[in-house]
């Protein structure tokens, strides 16, 4: 628990350094309060993280069934003049082996996006890293922070007890003064 200020009423003045760090802390709390807005996201990132390797959990099959279509395309060399003996009875056929020929292409183009989406979820998790280091300054910070506001309230209570002392110093003056002959009394 921290400790408690001491009562600032017995106080006629702050030091210059002391009222600086005080009026810094309403600037601190509007950060500390933007940088939890700013973290309350990890959750939503983790969530879609979830998702993305939801997704991408069956990728390492693709590349098989991939390789297994790519066979099979090459196999068709042959099987194309005998097609085209076929040509003129089935025309449904042409179009479907002009499909299956356009079938390697497709496959190249998928298999660079998913080496896209691969390069774009490390890229997320260059991020992560990043906001998670962000998070540990800000923790270092707050910890000097604090360590200064200790500080502070060590030097508060020293010079509170140092204002009491002068009032007990202060107080058999006034009296005495009010002694001193030629002096009116109100």
């Amino acid at each position: 628990m921290p400790p408690k200020l001491p009562s600032l009423s017995s106080v006629t003045g702050m030091p210059a350094d002391a009222v600086a760090a005080l009026r810094m802390l309403p600037e601190i709390a509007e950060n500390t309060r933007a940088m939890k807005e700013h973290t309350a996201a990890l959750a939503r990132v983790a969530d879609a993280l979830d998702r993305v390797a939801g997704y991408t959990a069956a990728l390492p099959t693709m590349g098989e069934e991939i390789e297994q279509i790519g066979g099979t395309v090459a196999s068709l060399d042959g099987v194309d003049k005998r097609v085209e003996a076929i040509e003129a009875a089935m025309p449904v056929l042409v179009e479907v082996q002009r499909h299956l020929a356009a079938l390697p292409e497709t496959m190249g183009r998928l298999d660079k996006g998913i080496a896209g989406l691969d390069k774009g979820i490390g890229g997320l998790d260059k991020g992560i890293d990043g906001l998670d280091k962000g998070i540990k300054r800000l923790d270092k910070g707050i910890a000097g922070l604090s360590k200064l506001m200790e500080r502070i309230l060590v030097g508060l209570d020293g010079m509170n007890a140092s204002v009491e002392t002068l009032q007990g110093a202060v107080g058999p003056l006034g009296r005495l003064a009010g002694r001193v002959p030629g002096q009116k009394k109100g």
